[in-house]
C-alpha cells in the first residue's frame, strides 16, 4: 500500500520509507511560551540554507524582541540565535555568524508540495498527526505535540498556518499556531520540520 502510494509521488520520492528513521521531526516552542503573561510569540519563515537541512526563521515577541533563529532538521534546539535589536534582518543574514549558513528565500510555500502531494493534519490525543496525501491515499509524515495546561485538563487549539518546501519537495518546515486560554494562556507559533529521503 505504501509502495503503491509512493509511486504516485514521482521517481525522486519512491525511496521514502515511513517505517524507517528517514523522517526527522523537530518541533520547536520557545521556552517562555507557557509564561502566565500570555506573551504572543510569532514566527516567520525566512528560508533554507545552502545545506537545506538548515533553515532560518524570524521569531518575535513583546518580551524578547525579534531574533533570527537557525535550526537544523533533526537537531535539538536552535543552532544559532541572532538578536535583531540593533540590526536589520538583511544585515543579520550577511553577518559573519549567519552568512556561512547561506540562508536564501529558496522555498515554495503552501499546503501542496511542488511534487504534488497535499499536507494535512488531524488531532489525535495530545498530538497533531501530520499527513501527506496523493491519488486518494495518505501516509503519516510525523507528529507535533500540543500544549496543555499543567494539569492536562485543557489542550491548546492548534492549526497549520503554512508549509515551506524545498523545490525538490524533500524537506518541509511547517508553521503551526497554538492557542490556550485560562490560567496558563498560550498564543504562540511553533515549527515542525521534516526531511524526506
Amino acid at each position: 500500500m505504501k509502495t503503491r502510494f509512493l509511486s504516485h509521488l514521482g521517481g525522486a520520492m519512491t525511496a521514502i520509507c515511513l517505517a524507517c528513521a528517514s523522517l526527522f521531526p523537530i518541533v520547536t516552542a520557545p521556552q517562555d511560551a507557557v509564561a502566565q503573561d500570555a506573551d504572543k510569540i510569532t514566527i516567520e519563515f525566512i528560508g533554507f540554507g545552502a545545506n537545506p537541512d538548515f533553515y532560518a526563521v524570524l521569531q518575535g515577541s513583546k518580551l524578547s524582541g525579534k531574533s533570527l533563529v537557525i535550526y537544523q532538521i533533526g537537531g535539538q534546539g536552535p543552532k544559532l540565535v541572532y538578536p535583531l535589536a540593533k540590526t536589520s534582518l538583511a544585515a543579520a543574514l550577511q553577518s559573519k555568524e549567519v552568512a556561512p549558513f547561506g540562508i536564501q528565500a529558496n522555498y515554495v510555500p503552501g499546503m501542496t508540495a511542488p511534487a504534488g502531494y497535499q499536507l494535512g493534519g488531524m488531532v489525535i490525543g495530545e498530538n497533531l498527526q501530520l499527513t501527506l496525501s496523493a491519488s486518494g491515499q495518505s501516509m503519516t509524515l510525523g507528529y507535533a505535540p500540543i500544549f496543555s495546561n499543567p494539569t492536562k485538563t485543557k489542550v491548546a487549539q492548534i492549526s497549520i498556518v503554512n508549509a515551506f518546501w524545498t523545490p525538490d519537495s524533500k524537506r518541509v518546515v511547517i508553521l503551526l499556531n497554538q492557542k490556550l486560554d485560562g490560567d496558563w494562556p498560550v498564543d504562540t507559533d511553533v515549527v515542525a520540520a521534516f526531511t524526506l529521503n
